[in-house]
């Protein structure tokens, strides 16, 4: 814990996946493709009074978002091939 700024403010530093390695659009690796971070996974510092809420939440919609686009995006393909789905993507 450490003290910054004019109010005094008191910030936390636990670490965490540094955000170099994520593509901030999607909240995706950049090392490993499927593989997203959110919220407090992420190296995000800020100062209290919700905004470690707001940057877990933001980025919490933008990588469900991105995943559900990915299942979507490949449930289709699926469907297109004349492949039989598998997993997850199997119906009934």
């Amino acid at each position: 814990m450490f003290q910054k700024g004019y109010f005094r403010a008191l910030f936390f530093r636990a670490g965490g996946v540094d955000l170099k390695g994520v593509d901030p659009r999607r909240y995706e690796s950049r090392l490993h493709d499927g593989l997203f971070f959110a919220g407090e996974v992420l190296d995000v510092d800020g100062v209290t009074g919700g905004y470690n809420f707001q940057n877990a939440w933001t980025s919490s919609w933008i990588a469900g978002s991105a995943i559900a686009d990915d299942v979507a995006r490949r449930a289709a393909a699926a469907e297109a091939s004349d492949v039989e789905p598998v997993g997850k993507f199997a119906s009934g």
